[in-house]
């Protein structure tokens, strides 16, 4: 099977592609403000009897599903509320071009 993706790692790279779309927002005249996020994944399912085991959740990547068993694969839905700064502001992207409007 392919190398598996970490449930946690999908949300983080959510998280740091936003947190560089505000960045880069800075200054703009025209921004978005972000809204309510839904995040659909079917995810893997394994367990482990280790002593740092337990439940483990990762995504699969297009095309993996094949090498799972059916009984392993989940469909997860995770709605995650407006993102917000630091300081509890909500956050805003522009479209990140440098050309403003004529």
């Amino acid at each position: 099977m392919s190398s598996q993706i970490g449930l946690v790692d999908v949300v983080q790279a959510l998280r740091s592609e936003l947190a560089r779309a505000s960045a880069l927002a800075t200054g703009e005249d025209i921004q978005f403000p972000v809204g309510q996020i839904t995040l659909e994944f079917q995810v893997g399912v394994t367990t482990s009897a280790e002593a740092r085991g337990g439940v483990r959740f990762w995504v699969l990547e297009l095309g993996a599903q094949a090498g799972v068993s059916a009984e392993s694969v989940q469909k997860v839905t995770i709605q995650l509320d407006p993102p917000v700064d630091a300081y509890g502001r909500p956050v805003r992207v522009s479209a990140g071009e440098t050309e403003k409007p004529g």
